[in-house]
């Protein structure tokens, strides 16, 4: 993805929603969000699903397409879909020649890009742990590499243009997922941060002290985009804000309204905040070069987005 960067620094481009949310027309809402595998099932169980979900993306105008892979490891595919490691490896790969087919199917005569879906080990363990990180401190370093450079490696080799690193709750697992990412030089990719406030990450390192790091370091090289994700719509302003560091581009992806119950597994949307052309201007200013939704935000939803941005004030 020679022209990554160069693309990035012109305009503000589309991410997708939510998996779960852009699947749910064509499966049930337990076989996904209830799975241990958070939908990363369906890579083996329902491809064709999979695919309407993206091609409805895409129809939605989204320029960035995310493989169904936030959930997928060697080990989640071993235990829940019985695999061994080969078979696991090669359907974390398999998940880039579906978003292919999506893309080709779909014909809709612009550029669309993939980018290779890598959740935190948080997401593994079921217990909202990319929420805090609690599991920081717990599990050896080494360990955390071993288990994330597998799934790292089959998307990269499956020929992804940019790596996603998403929901990251804490510096340190974002240091191994870079050092991995240095290990295939030509790789570009996006760091995107859990944060529990408007200041901290979800581990409470402060978004401003990562952002610094990452994006002044060697990984600079490589990372197109350094931000947040899967949080209130309203901490984007004040996470950007609080950066000082010069020359960023950020990407955001909220998730769409209300308040995740871990318990019931269920959305409240009691709460829901509306993004507006003058919030996209406002983080346009601060830097904000990739927009999309997560968590319960549906190809609706993109649609609206995809007005917005090409609504933005040149």
């Amino acid at each position: 993805m020679q022209d990554s960067t160069a693309a990035v620094n012109t305009k503000m481009f589309l991410l997708d929603g939510s998996f779960v949310s852009g699947i749910l027309p064509y499966t049930d809402y337990d076989t996904v969000a209830k799975h241990p595998l958070w939908g990363s099932n369906l890579l083996f169980t329902d491809e064709e699903a999979v695919v309407n979900g993206h091609k409805d993306y895409i129809k939605a105008g989204a320029e960035f397409l995310t493989t169904n892979t936030y959930q997928a490891s060697i080990e989640g595919f071993q235990k829940y879909l019985n695999l061994n490691f080969d078979q696991s490896f090669q359907l974390i790969k398999k998940s880039v020649a579906i978003c292919r087919r999506a893309i080709m199917e779909e014909n809709s005569g612009r550029t669309v890009r993939i980018m290779g879906s890598v959740g935190p080990y948080g997401a593994s363990l079921c217990d909202g742990s990319e929420y805090n990180g609690n599991y920081i401190g717990k599990i050896d370093l080494k360990a955390l590499y071993d288990w994330h450079k597998p799934r790292i490696q089959a998307l990269v080799e499956a020929g992804v243009d940019v790596v996603l690193f998403e929901t990251i709750p804490s510096v340190d697992e974002a240091d191994v997922l870079l050092n991995i990412l240095s290990e295939f030089p030509n790789q570009k990719a996006c760091l995107s941060f859990s944060c529990k406030d408007s200041i901290h990450l979800s581990h409470g390192e402060t978004f401003a002290s990562a952002v610094e790091k990452f994006w002044s370091s060697d990984s600079k090289k490589q990372l197109i985009a350094i931000g947040v994700n899967c949080m209130d719509t309203k901490l984007i302003t004040p996470l950007l804000t609080s950066v000082k560091t010069e020359n960023v581009d950020f990407i955001a992806y909220p998730n769409g309204g209300g308040v995740w119950d871990a318990v019931k597994k269920c959305w409240d949307n009691t709460q829901k905040y509306q993004i507006s052309v003058d919030d996209l201007n406002l983080w346009s200013k601060k830097g904000l070069k990739i927009f999309g939704g997560c968590c319960n935000t549906d190809a609706t939803e993109i649609s609206r987005f995809r007005n917005l941005i090409d609504n933005l004030p040149s």
